[in-house]
C-alpha cells in the first residue's frame, strides 16, 4: 500500500530587489499524478484493455484511461521511466481488481490506479501473447513467451506453468474484424493520417456492452467503431507530437504546437486544462499543415497567429482555415522567429529585421535600415522593444527606425543577444543567454541581473508575469526576479524531460515544452 506523503508547497520570502512576494504560484511538491503531467506524441497507440468503466490506453510515454460512462479522459499517468512504456505490445485488465497488466517486448507492467501503483518485471523469452483465467483468476496473469506459458501473480515471482483450457486471450484484430466485417472497408479511409499518410490498426478491446470496438493506431490515437456506425470516432487525448515548438495558455487551456520531428509532420492542438479532451486543427487533408516549425504563438479574435519556417499563419479557430504571409508578400525572410500585437497590428521579428500586418493584410517592412536577426519583441503603450543580436532597442510609434535606448547603451559589457523581453508589474526585462537585465522604471536605466546560465545551463526561453519570471534553459526551468537567483528551479531530468523549447503559465498550471513533450505541474495555492 502506497503512503502519500504530506503536500509541501514552496513558499518564497521576498528577495531583495526581485519584488516577488511570499504568494508566488509555483509548482508544489507532490506526489499525485495530476500535479506533474507529462504529454508526449499521442498520436500512437501501442496496447489497449477495457473494462465496463474503464479503457486503458497505452501510449508510448503515459497511459491514458478513458472514462466511457462519463466520456471524458483522466489525467495521464506513467511510471517512474515513462520509456518503458514505448515497449508495451499488448493490454489486458484484471478481473480481480480491474488494474491492467502490460506486456512489454520481454517483460511485463502492472498499473494499479486507486492506489498509483507500478510495478514491472521480466519474462523468459519474447511475449507474444497476454491472457487472464477468468475460473481462477487469484492465480494470476498468463503470457506466452518464446520460452513457454508463464503465470505471473500480483506479488511473487513468476512460474512457468500449463495454461487453463478456461484460459481468455487478449483479443487480436482479426477478432474484431469477424465481429464486426464493415470495418475492413471502413477502416483505410479512417487511418489516412496528416498528409495522407496512411497508419495502421496496432492492437483492439471490445466494449463490455458489446456495443463496439476500441481501436489503437499508429497515426489517429485511439478510435471508437459503434456496432451500429459508419465511420469510427477518434477520441482524442493530447498531443500528435513530441517536440515543442510554442506553447499559448488561454483561460481553459493550452494551445500547443509541435514540430514536424523523426518523419511525423507539425501539429497544432488544443489541449483542455484538465487534459480531459483535446482536438486537432488538421490543416489540409492533403498536405497537412503548410510549415514545420512553430516559434510563437499569440492570440487574436477568434485566431491565433503562428511564427514557423514557412512564413506568419494565422489560423481561425473555429473554422480551422490558414492564411499565410511569406517573403512573397513583403516579409524580410519567412522565417519567423518572434511576433507581438501591438495596436491592431502584427509586428513580425525574422533573421532578417522587421515587418508588418496591418488590419488589412498588407505587409510593410518596419525600421527597414535594420536587417539583422530579431529574438524576441514585447509591446506596451506606443513602445514596442525589440530584442537583436546587438542587445535592446526600441520602436516608437510613428516612427521609422529602431534606436538602442541610451539607458542600454551604457549598460557595459553586454553584447550578448537578447533572446527573450517582457514586462515583470512595470519593469520591462530582457533575457541574454547568461542573464536577466532590467530597466528601472522610474530613471530609464539598465542593470544586469546575476548570472543564471550555471544552473539552468543557456537560456534559451522566457515568460515574463506579474509574480516573477520563468526562464528556461538546457538544462532545466527557474523562477527568478529581476536582480535575484534561482529562486525554484525544476530540473532535467528529474523535474522535465529536456532542455526548455517553451513556456506557458495560467495562473493554476504552468506548462513547459521540451523536444521529449509538454510537461502540466499543478501550481500552489491553486
Amino acid at each position: 500500500m502506497i503512503v502519500r506523503m504530506a503536500l509541501t508547497v514552496f513558499a518564497l520570502g521576498a528577495c531583495a530587489g526581485g519584488a516577488i512576494g511570499p504568494g508566488a504560484p509555483v509548482p508544489v511538491a507532490a506526489l499525485r499524478p495530476e500535479d506533474r503531467v507529462l504529454l508526449g506524441n499521442f498520436s500512437r497507440v501501442n496496447a489497449v484493455a477495457s473494462t465496463f468503466d474503464r479503457v486503458y490506453v497505452a501510449y508510448p510515454s503515459a497511459l491514458g484511461i478513458w472514462r466511457p460512462i462519463e466520456r471524458r479522459w483522466e489525467v495521464p499517468r506513467a511510471p517512474a521511466e515513462p520509456r518503458e512504456l514505448s515497449r508495451v505490445r499488448a493490454a489486458i485488465v484484471d478481473p480481480l481488481d480491474r488494474s491492467v497488466w502490460l506486456a512489454t517486448v520481454d517483460g511485463w507492467l502492472h498499473y494499479m490506479l486507486e492506489s498509483d501503483r507500478w510495478d514491472r518485471g521480466t519474462l523468459p523469452g519474447r511475449v507474444t501473447a497476454i491472457a487472464v483465467d477468468p475460473a481462477n483468476p487469484a492465480r494470476g496473469v498468463w503470457f506466452r513467451t518464446t520460452a513457454g506459458w508463464v503465470v505471473q501473480p500480483a506479488i511473487g515471482p513468476g512460474s512457468v506453468a500449463t495454461p487453463p483450457g478456461t484460459l481468455q486471450v487478449a483479443p487480436t484484430v482479426d477478432d474484431a474484424m469477424r465481429d464486426l466485417p464493415q470495418m475492413r472497408g471502413v477502416l483505410p479511409a479512417a487511418l489516412l493520417g496528416p498528409q495522407m499518410v496512411s497508419g495502421q490498426v496496432t492492437s483492439v478491446a471490445a466494449a463490455v456492452a458489446r456495443d463496439g470496438w476500441f481501436i489503437g493506431t499508429t497515426n489517429r490515437g485511439l478510435l471508437f467503431f459503434d456496432r451500429f456506425g459508419v465511420t469510427p470516432v477518434q477520441l482524442g487525448l493530447g498531443i500528435p507530437g513530441e517536440v515543442i515548438g510554442a506553447v499559448l495558455a488561454t483561460g481553459d487551456g493550452v494551445w500547443v504546437a509541435t514540430d514536424a520531428a523523426q518523419g511525423g509532420p507539425a501539429g497544432l492542438t488544443f489541449v483542455d486544462a484538465d487534459l480531459s479532451g483535446s482536438v486537432p486543427v488538421t490543416g489540409s487533408p492533403t498536405h497537412g499543415l503548410p510549415f514545420d516549425v512553430t516559434r510563437r504563438m499569440v492570440a487574436g479574435d477568434r485566431t491565433l497567429w503562428l511564427g514557423t519556417d514557412r512564413g506568419l499563419m494565422r489560423v481561425a479557430i473555429n473554422g480551422g482555415r490558414i492564411d499565410t504571409w511569406d517573403e512573397a508578400n513583403g516579409l524580410p525572410d519567412q522565417r519567423v522567429t518572434t511576433l507581438v500585437q501591438r495596436q491592431g497590428r502584427v509586428i513580425i521579428g525574422t533573421p532578417r529585421g522587421l515587418a508588418h500586418v496591418a488590419g488589412d493584410g498588407r505587409v510593410q517592412r518596419t525600421a527597414g535600415a535594420y536587417t539583422d536577426a530579431v529574438y524576441a519583441l514585447a509591446a506596451r503603450g506606443d513602445t514596442a522593444w525589440v530584442g537583436t543580436s546587438r542587445g535592446v532597442f526600441a520602436l516608437v510609434a510613428n516612427d521609422d527606425d529602431i534606436r538602442m535606448p541610451e539607458g542600454f547603451r551604457r549598460l557595459t559589457g553586454m553584447t550578448a543577444p537578447v533572446l527573450g523581453i517582457g514586462y515583470h508589474a512595470d519593469t520591462l526585462v530582457a533575457m541574454t543567454p547568461e542573464r536577466i537585465l532590467w530597466r528601472d522604471p522610474v530613471s530609464g536605466a539598465w542593470a544586469a541581473g546575476p548570472v543564471l546560465s550555471t544552473e539552468l545551463g543557456r537560456l534559451m526561453v522566457l515568460h515574463a508575469t506579474i509574480n516573477g519570471l520563468w526562464v528556461g534553459g538546457e538544462r532545466g526551468a527557474g523562477l527568478v526576479g529581476p536582480t535575484s537567483n534561482v529562486l525554484r528551479a525544476l530540473r532535467v531530468p528529474s523535474d522535465i524531460p529536456g532542455r526548455v523549447t517553451a513556456i506557458a503559465n495560467d495562473g493554476t498550471y504552468l506548462w513547459i515544452g521540451t523536444p521529449f513533450g509538454l510537461v502540466r505541474f499543478l501550481l500552489a495555492g491553486r
